[in-house]
């Protein structure tokens, strides 16, 4: 179901059995799916708590860059770029959020990501009206965009932005958002021919 779907569905006088029933659907949906990618189907099943993760497998990527194989849509530069865009607009704000109650529904399924763990989303999918990333570029600058947006987030104090689909977050909920995000997409990236020790943190 697509946002005016759902905003379509709110105009109409919903019980309250009929809304938790699509609230409960639409939650299932995030997680669940042929269309959907990540820690929840294959790959490495990366589950980060903290933003240092994330540095540590930029550190592992980096030394294993000639064997990094992408399985998914975006090249290694458009998903590290991506990864940076994402967590940079939680502190700048997004370029366009989706309806409130699209935010209301959507937040169901972060809320099923923190207790299981991690999230799956498809990988393909940008920023809303975000600046489209190329799929190639300098990857030292991409290395080094994500880097610096991690560092960021870790200092910041300001006051967070809306998360697109999720709404309004605490900064712990917001840690986790990108963490997950960058997990999934991580999950994804394997090493060939390469004797490689998954950094992730213990269970």
């Amino acid at each position: 179901m697509d946002n005016k779907e759902f905003d379509s569905v709110m105009t109409r006088n919903l019980s309250r059995k009929q809304f938790l029933k699509l609230s409960a659907g639409v939650a299932a949906a995030t997680t669940v799916g042929p269309t959907l990618t990540g820690c929840a189907a294959t790959g490495r099943k990366l589950k980060f708590t903290a933003i240092d993760d994330v540095l540590a497998e930029l550190v592992l990527i980096e030394a294993n860059l000639d064997t990094v194989v992408m399985d998914q849509p975006y090249t290694l530069y458009k998903a590290l770029t991506h990864m940076a865009q994402s967590m940079e607009y939680s502190m700048t704000g997004y370029p366009k959020l989706d309806s409130a109650f699209v935010q209301s529904i959507k937040k169901l399924g972060f809320l099923i990501f923190k207790s299981q763990g991690f999230m799956s989303h498809d990988l393909g999918a940008p920023v809303p009206d975000a600046p489209e990333i190329p799929d190639e570029g300098v990857m030292a600058d991409a290395f080094l965009r994500l880097r610096n947006a991690c560092s960021d987030f870790q200092v910041y104090t300001g006051a967070l932005h809306p998360h697109f689909s999720y709404g309004e977050l605490d900064y712990d909920d917001w840690t986790l958002a990108h963490v997950f995000h960058c997990a999934n997409h991580f999950s994804e990236l394997t090493y060939m021919g390469a004797a490689v020790e998954t950094i992730a943190p213990e269970a």
